[in-house]
């Protein structure tokens, strides 16, 4: 006959939470941590059932895990508790022992004990912070959260209570939850991680794949995110073979949230704007969809302008940063806005602005990302920093300015973390008289925490017209 030797209970429970530590928060692991501390506590105390419940979000205890003297699980549903013992030991935070002799005769009533055919029980609060002291039949610890309750009950008497086992078990209890709960954190980490970089993919597919060259125009445009997905967008749209429409756009707020808008914002002006109406009639139209579709506090900045063969341009500029446009002579012009943002009043009107590029002209087209930049002395980079770097631009190419937005802007910041997403179209009109045509690659760049701002969230209101005033001061200075 061969003798199987049972490892004492603290082995035991050191065994599942090695386990549990492999395995993570999976449940069968976590079930068997549990139920062997419940069942190393029997063991200790010689009860006839131990039951362990845990706190849940309504501030409630749950039962968990409920074993006999057998090492046999037992319906939850099915157990019997003293709901007067738990009451005491859930306001006390303090280690309880109950017994049917007990002279309180208003305690052995709220416990029903005799009800229960018990004489003892014994009730030991799991608190996260670690047991101070102990004072005869009780544990005094300071007030802490309540993780959940050891509830222990016998026919007979406990005697030769080990209490230091038993707080230690109660401990364990602790390290458990506790770490499966860090471990399930971590996993929807992993899990929104991956959400997002799914839809940073998406939005990176939709942005422009070529940037036109023709004979009129060459365009090119970057953007930067300061986190993973930004809420920036731009595009550039064939409308005609004498007419394409930019955009730039700016989404209030950042995150997945802002990005789903900014793609969204995209879309629509890739589709309505290809019904060849008036740059001022596009964005009425955007405005009234997302006032129709989407939450109250999504609005968005945007410029969208059409640029024709002769240099015509017509723009709309909702309540968005000023374009800026540099002449040959060096003079920069401001393309301002006169309008509300899309988004935030459906009866909203759009009127257009008209200029006319010149050849050799640069037109620039940003978000509040660029003149919001901060340097590490708190200064904001400003619409005049953006000024004097176009009036001193001494190169002959779209690139050429791309590059020295892009530089001149991360050598003002040096290096001070970025807090708001950056998005940049660069045109570079050459008249009507070229000849070549042809169609280079999109040179859309894209990286994290590099430059700043913040922009509020507000709701359709009077209010909204107030803030989004206060958020423009910023731009000119």
């Amino acid at each position: 006959m061969t003798l199987m030797m049972v490892p004492p209970p603290e082995t035991q429970v050191e065994h599942h939470l090695g386990v549990l530590a492999r395995t993570g928060v999976a449940r069968p692991a976590l079930e068997d941590a549990l139920t062997t501390i419940v069942d190393a506590a029997i063991e200790l105390t010689h009860a006839q059932q131990g039951v362990l419940l845990l706190a849940i979000s309504s501030g409630n205890l749950e039962v968990t895990v409920a074993r006999d003297a057998q090492r046999v699980s037992l319906p939850l549903h099915q157990v019997q508790i003293s709901q007067g013992v738990l009451r005491r030991v859930m306001g006390s935070r303090r280690e309880l022992i109950v017994t049917e002799d007990e002279k309180d005769s208003s305690t052995a009533r709220q416990g029903s004990i005799g009800a229960l055919g018990l004489h003892s029980i014994l009730v030991i609060p799991v608190d996260k912070l670690p047991l101070a002291e102990a004072l005869d039949a009780t544990v005094a610890g300071r007030q802490s959260e309540l993780l959940g309750v050891l509830y222990l009950d016998s026919s007979w008497p406990f005697f030769h209570l080990d209490r230091e086992a038993l707080r230690m078990l109660t401990r364990k209890v602790v390290m458990v939850v506790e770490n499966a709960a860090l471990f399930a954190a971590l996993c929807e980490k992993a899990r929104l991680d991956h959400e997002v970089e799914i839809t940073g993919q998406i939005q990176r597919q939709m942005q422009p794949a070529q940037f036109p060259r023709v004979p009129e125009l060459e365009v090119t445009g970057f953007t930067v995110e300061c986190h993973a997905v930004g809420g920036d967008c731009l595009d550039v749209v064939k409308l005609s073979d004498r007419c394409h429409g930019l955009l730039v756009g700016d989404i209030a707020g950042k995150g997945i949230p802002a990005s789903l808008l900014a793609s969204l914002l995209q879309g629509l002006f890739v589709t309505i704007g290809a019904l060849d109406f008036p740059p001022e009639e596009v964005v009425s139209r955007v405005n009234r969809y997302l006032c129709e579709r989407s939450p109250e506090d999504w609005y968005a900045t945007l410029f969208y302008a059409i640029l024709d063969s002769s240099g015509r341009l017509d723009y709309v500029n909702a309540g968005h940063v000023p374009a800026l446009i540099r002449r040959c002579s060096g003079k920069v012009e401001s393309l301002e806005s006169s309008n509300f943002p899309v988004g935030m009043f459906s009866d909203a009107q759009y009127t257009r602005g008209t200029t006319q590029m010149e050849v050799g002209n640069f037109l620039l087209i940003y978000t509040d990302g660029i003149p919001e930049a901060k340097n590490r002395s708190s200064e904001f980079f400003g619409e005049a920093g953006l000024r004097r770097l176009l009036q001193e631009f001494p190169g002959q190419t779209v690139d050429d300015l791309a590059e020295a937005v892009r530089a001149g802007v991360r050598a003002f910041t040096e290096g001070a973390p970025q807090s708001d997403d950056i998005a940049v179209l660069a045109v570079h009109y050459r008249g009507a008289s070229l000849s070549t045509t042809s169609v280079r690659p999109a040179t859309a760049m894209r990286a994290s925490n590099a430059l700043g701002r913040s922009a509020p969230l507000v709701g359709r209101s009077a209010q909204r017209r107030q803030n989004f005033s206060k958020r423009t001061d910023h731009w000119h200075s």
